[in-house]
């Protein structure tokens, strides 16, 4: 098993030259979000998780006796500006690519951080392709699209529905096509309403006659558009609406109130959870005055970062991107606060948790 493990770990390593880091300087961890453009408002939640993470560990002393800095690049949600920004963080010492947000983006990340020899940990993405056998650079905290699909079909048809409008806008392509296969194996008949991210109201408006319940997958330009329109245009949809989204629940959830929403997600409710992760999530916002942190996706980014920085912790060493894989791959079956993970050098992708939540009407999350 040891000469097994050696064979799968050496060609990894081998990708990743170290760049030598001075005695007590700062250990780098990078992201490229869009931190500005249609994706901000997710982007932001992400960025702000993940610091908390940061000062967590700050306020503890850092990491190793170094202190930790988080790099944030914007990439304006254009995947060459992606591509120039990990070389960057790459050229200013950057241990690890944290958190890309959807699907292409994090399709793009998986291949300029593989060309600079950076792992990337933690996307907020089910594409498939990011766990291909041959991507080893890539480590994922959550389950592939197919089984969010899968959970969502069977939760509709427990309730007894036969056919439902798929609303998608192509911002997740490989997503979309999951969500319809899923329902159509669960014998769900699927109306699928194609959305013009520029125009969405139009289609929304066509999905009440369309069946009696909604499926939603829309991108942030989507989201943007609805968000400048009047409540009234959402006013119209079936009284039953579910989503799997990767990106984007948290603003979901605002525009829908006055819906019932059903939604997957692979994160722990972070306002209804009793994990200790969510607890230490919650008090760590409120120590470092970061309440707006408090979603879906700002735990995602603070679960990703603080593992980064535990494994590294346990590692004993965090000069190179090699000694965040060794670590990573180091890890085993140990939770995180409650959080069950399991990552070996056989096994990048870290947790299978999918559940489902619900919202209610009044915009209160009922689990």
């Amino acid at each position: 098993m040891l000469r097994r493990r050696a064979a799968l770990v050496a060609p990894l390593l081998a990708a990743m030259p170290a760049l030598g880091q001075p005695a007590g300087a700062p250990v780098v961890l990078g992201q490229s979000l869009p931190m500005t453009g249609t994706g901000f408002t997710t982007a932001n939640r992400v960025r702000a998780g993940a610091l908390l993470a940061v000062e967590r560990a700050n306020a503890g002393g850092g990491l190793l006796g170094r202190r930790v800095e988080l790099l944030t690049l914007d990439d304006g949600g254009d995947a060459r500006r992606l591509a120039d920004n990990v070389r960057r963080l790459r050229e200013q010492g950057a241990l690890v690519l944290l958190n890309c947000v959807g699907e292409q983006a994090c399709h793009a990340a998986a291949q300029a951080s593989a060309q600079v020899g950076l792992p990337l940990v933690g996307p907020f993405s089910g594409d498939a392709r990011l766990r291909a056998p041959a991507v080893r650079h890539v480590f994922t905290l959550r389950p592939d699209d197919a089984r969010e699909a899968r959970l969502l079909a069977g939760q509709l048809r427990v309730l007894s529905v036969a056919q439902v409008a798929l609303l998608a806008d192509g911002h997740e392509p490989v997503r979309e096509a999951a969500l319809a296969r899923a329902l159509q194996a669960a014998g769900i008949t699927v109306l699928r309403l194609p959305v013009d991210p520029a125009r969405p109201a139009a289609t929304l408006a066509q999905a009440s006659d369309a069946a009696g319940a909604a499926v939603l997958s829309l991108g942030p330009d989507s989201l943007e558009a609805l968000s400048q329109t009047a409540p009234t245009t959402v006013a119209g949809l079936p009284a039953m609406l579910m989503t799997a989204p990767s990106t984007g629940l948290t603003e979901q959830m605002r525009m829908l109130r006055g819906h019932g929403l059903g939604f997957t997600t692979v994160l722990p409710n972070p306002e209804a959870s009793q994990l200790p992760l969510v607890r230490d999530f919650g008090r760590d916002a409120e120590r470092f005055g970061s309440p707006d942190a408090v979603t879906f996706e700002g735990l995602g980014g603070y679960l990703h970062t603080l593992l980064c920085i535990e494994a590294l912790r346990r590692g004993r060493s965090a000069d190179s991107p090699a000694d965040l894989v060794r670590a990573l791959q180091a890890w085993g079956r140990r939770p995180l606060g409650g959080f069950d993970l399991n990552l070996t050098p056989e096994q990048r992708h870290g947790s299978d948790f999918a559940e489902l939540g619900v919202r209610g009407r009044d915009g209160v999350a009922r689990r």
